[in-house]
């Protein structure tokens, strides 16, 4: 029994400080309206931090996310934005991490800033372009 309670402890006490997500815990939170305009959502994913921007509307969907561990490797969906224009980001790997959005490649990293706004992807405050493979 005293195992157990350890367990379950340590198991809350990871999840409350931020460390879970470097085991692999994926997920979202409900977003907060930022002025009027803008609704932000914080995602996490091991190893980097996310942040979706995306302009207020009243057609504006709940944002998804699903992770999946096995088989490997760690891969991540989330889809957000509007009934008329929804986004998908997918992230597919726990330490070297490749993302696309709306179905195109855009990087393949280890750590870092990502922010999304109104379907723009920037990384470490710069915005990037799709690569074409």
């Amino acid at each position: 029994m005293k195992i157990l309670f350890r367990l379950l402890a340590i198991g809350a006490f990871l999840i409350l400080s931020g460390c879970a997500s470097i085991y692999g815990l994926t997920g979202s939170d409900d977003g907060q309206k930022i002025d009027s305009d803008w609704v932000k959502y914080t995602v996490v994913h091991p190893g980097l931090d996310i942040i979706i921007l995306e302009s207020f509307s009243e057609d504006l969907l709940p944002i998804s996310t699903v992770g999946k561990k096995s088989p490997s490797p760690l891969t991540h969906v989330i889809k957000f934005g509007k009934k008329t224009n929804q986004h998908e980001l997918k992230i597919i790997g726990k330490y070297k991490k490749d993302l696309y959005l709306d179905g195109k490649f855009y990087v393949s990293i280890w750590s870092g800033e990502i922010e999304i706004k109104n379907g723009v992807l920037s990384l470490n405050g710069k915005a990037i372009q799709p690569i074409k493979i």
